[in-house]
């Protein structure tokens, strides 16, 4: 009694050394800094870079792909982008990549349970087989995890998971992004088309001016040439803003995925453009871009690649558990019963030829160039940030010039007005002065349009809303 009492408890011992062993960490994402040391060691950050040491694992959340359209307060845009995340094209894509992920996810997963089958056969003595056995079997295999290969391997797939969800978070911002600037470039081609008609109806009245002087002899056919090439040359300019804003919203149509006829706009000005931002990266910027959680991701899958990498050349030990029947009527069997089996297999590469190794070895060289990618994609986000950001304030200060001369030129027009109801001037000088304030309105409206450009950049390269 004694002995099966022995017997137990070292099966139970052996069962409990096994779990805990199993049960060993096989190591959390990768810190902040740590992966600026290893990534970014000759590097002079700014200061905030270094001192945080949170986690980009959770930074999830503060993807805001869809949320920054609505700091414009353009609710046509708020519509579209609605539009788009029900109907369009590239929504669907970044759905199913996302469940493609998970499903990989889930499927390594499957690692950590039990693997349960069953086989049966049955044949008679006759045949080029001839074996004549009859039976099933019902078993189980259960890999103990000892050394943290499967949870490795999960980890890995949970890592890549979560690259492509970030890979399509970046792709919906770009998606969001390139959507406002075609509405609103469709909209100031919209107006700056009316305003070249228009232009271009004031030269064909100067046209006709000019012909007339010439009859008096004011004026030359040298006159005449120059005023037809300009009549001329403002009919195209007009054409060509026509048709560029049709394409535009041609192009709209496909974002939103409505047919390209073409659709009409229910609103043709521009919003305003938020206030100024200081100039500076934000303290949680390589926390909450979507490229840079994607390349954080990737070290840390690539780090648990090495892991598995490294646990194959380990014991694998599992355990098995099933039942069965067989019989047979070429030989005679001891039994035919239904037995119960039960046991622990063990597993223990000797001799691979160096394979493993190797496998080994290419892990680490992808975990090397996930650092050097990393590095890549931080720089560059500095860069786009820093870019954005100068871009922004360049153009809101070129913009405030173009304003003031828009200012300036309505008021010369208004003083050519003046003049030609007094008869001091033509008509021909006011045709020629519209011109310039159209030219003046058109250029005004091109900046104003630049610095929604510029921020919507600065939003792109923050990953974001600035805050």
């Amino acid at each position: 009694m004694r002995s099966i009492d022995k017997v137990a408890m070292s099966k139970y011992l052996f069962l409990s050394l096994l779990l805990a062993l199993s049960a060993c960490s096989i190591g959390e994402p990768i810190k902040r800094s740590e992966l600026l040391d290893r990534s970014l060691p000759e590097q002079q950050l700014p200061a905030e870079y270094k001192a945080s040491n949170h986690q980009a694992t959770n930074q999830q959340a503060a993807f805001q792909s869809i949320a920054w359209v609505e700091s414009f307060n353009d609710p046509e845009l708020i519509e579209l982008a609605k539009l788009a995340i029900q109907s369009a094209p590239d929504f669907r894509i970044y759905a199913a990549r996302l469940d493609q992920a998970e499903a990989m996810m889930k499927a390594v997963g499957g690692s950590f349970y039990p693997n349960v089958g069953i086989q049966g056969k049955t044949g008679s003595k006759l045949g080029l087989e001839g074996s004549g056995t009859s039976g099933y079997y019902v078993g189980a295999n259960w890999e103990i995890d000892l050394w943290g290969r499967v949870r490795a391997s999960y980890a890995n797939a949970e890592q890549n998971a979560r690259a492509i969800a970030a890979d399509q978070e970046s792709a919906k911002l770009s998606f969001m992004a390139n959507l406002a600037k075609t509405l609103w470039s469709a909209r100031v081609l919209h107006r700056q088309a009316q305003i070249a008609n228009e232009s271009a109806q004031h030269q064909e009245k100067i046209l006709e001016h000019v012909k007339q002087r010439e009859k008096i002899g004011a004026a030359s056919k040298q006159d005449i040439l120059s005023a037809e090439i300009n009549f001329a040359q403002a009919k195209e300019l007009a054409f060509n803003l026509k048709n560029a804003s049709q394409q535009n919203l041609k192009t709209l149509d496909v974002l939103v995925g409505r047919y390209p006829i073409g659709t009409p706009l229910k609103n043709q000005s521009l919003p305003k453009a938020p206030s100024v931002i200081t100039p500076g990266v934000p303290s949680d910027l390589l926390e909450r871009r979507p490229d840079i959680v994607a390349a954080t991701a990737r070290v840390d899958a690539a780090r648990f690649n090495v892991k598995e990498a490294e646990a194959t050349r380990l014991p694998k030990l599992s355990l098995t558990a099933g039942f069965g029947r067989i019989s047979s009527e070429v030989f005679v069997l001891k039994t035919d019963s239904s037995n119960p089996s039960a046991g622990v297999g063990v597993t223990l590469p000797i001799f691979t030829g160096g394979s493993l190794e190797a496998r080994v070895e290419s892990r680490q060289a992808e975990l090397e160039q996930a650092f050097a990618v990393y590095a890549k994609v931080g720089l560059n986000a500095f860069r786009e940030v820093e870019s954005a950001l100068s871009g922004e304030q360049s153009w809101r200060a070129r913009y405030a010039e173009l304003n003031q001369i828009y200012q300036s030129q309505q008021n010369i027009q208004k003083s050519t007005d003046a003049e030609f109801v007094i008869g001091r001037i033509d008509q021909r000088q006011v045709l020629q002065q519209k011109i310039r304030t159209n030219t003046a309105q058109s250029n005004e409206q091109q900046g104003q349009l630049e610095v929604l450009m510029q921020r919507i950049n600065l939003y792109l390269s923050l990953g974001g809303p600035a805050i």
